[in-house]
């Protein structure tokens, strides 16, 4: 008699976890479209809607070929062709020397200067 209540008890409790982990599922599901939805409404405020009413220039003929001179300009060939000195190629410049050795040095008496201030002041 016993073993056949256990078997239901555990058969049960089986049938009981499954339930629960349904129920989990469904409301981790539920919880995420929830999320999501108040996620795009919050995004969509960035979105400013087209002004319906909003008045509409009139371009008459000699504003129309002036705009289409201008779009049709060649601007890309009268661009200056010079050579810049770009230095990281690979190549070590004195400049980049310089900036290493001055940056790692600075920063090493800033970090010993306040943990030196710091202990002084018994803080750490």
């Amino acid at each position: 008699c016993s073993t056949k209540r256990e078997a239901l008890n555990t058969s049960a409790s089986v049938a009981l976890y499954h339930d629960l982990n349904n129920m989990a599922r469904v409301r981790s599901s539920l919880l995420v479209g929830v999320l999501l939805v108040l996620a795009l409404r919050w995004v969509a405020q960035a979105f400013v809607p087209y002004p319906h009413d909003a008045p509409r220039l009139a371009r008459t003929g000699a504003q129309a070929a002036v705009a289409a001179a201008v779009a049709a300009a060649p601007l890309g060939a009268t661009a200056a062709d010079e050579y810049l000195n770009y230095n990281f190629a690979g190549e070590f410049t004195p400049y980049m020397i310089i900036g290493y050795f001055g940056t790692t040095t600075a920063m090493t008496a800033i970090a010993f200067l306040s943990y030196l201030i710091l202990t002084k002041l018994k803080i750490i």
